[in-house]
């Protein structure tokens, strides 16, 4: 089964536990305004970029300004490398530092929190995990698990 933990905050993610192995996604939003956003994200099997999945950190922007984007894109290549590709209102770190660790995801949502003067919540997705595994060995709030309908 495939689960979904959202609108987490700092402390859910610090105090939290899970199995690495089993994170398919990542996504650290910071809000900038009503309709200003960005987000940071990741996914295991990578992110579709045309018709072709890239590996490595990713993030999307909306109604943010080119220089923002750009300091942003920067800021990201400094700590992960990778390629820098623009798609639209996304960016790719082609071949960038890859994780799924709270501690990581944590340390850069503070970062980013900081840097960018961001309220964030972040958001980790799980595969094929059981429902006896998911309440023994994720320790993140019940209460913002989302169950996800389909195959893993």
């Amino acid at each position: 089964m495939r689960v979904r933990y959202w609108r987490l905050n700092f402390d859910d993610m610090r105090n939290g536990d899970y199995p690495v192995e089993n994170v398919n996604h990542w996504e650290i939003k910071c809000l900038q305004g009503d309709y200003e956003h960005f987000g940071v994200f990741w996914y295991k099997y990578g992110t579709p970029f045309d018709k072709e999945p890239v590996n490595g950190i990713c993030f999307y922007y909306n109604e943010i300004p080119l220089v923002k984007v750009e300091d942003i894109a920067s800021f990201l290549h400094s700590k992960f490398g990778g390629r820098i590709a623009y798609r639209q209102t996304r960016a790719f770190l082609q071949g960038s530092k890859e994780f799924a660790d709270r501690e990581s995801i944590s340390k850069l949502a503070e970062e980013l929190s900081s840097r960018y003067n961001a309220p964030v919540e972040m958001t980790i997705e799980f595969e094929k995990i059981g429902k006896d595994e998911m309440e023994r060995a994720i320790t993140l709030p019940n209460n913002k698990a989302l169950p996800i309908a389909g195959p893993d």
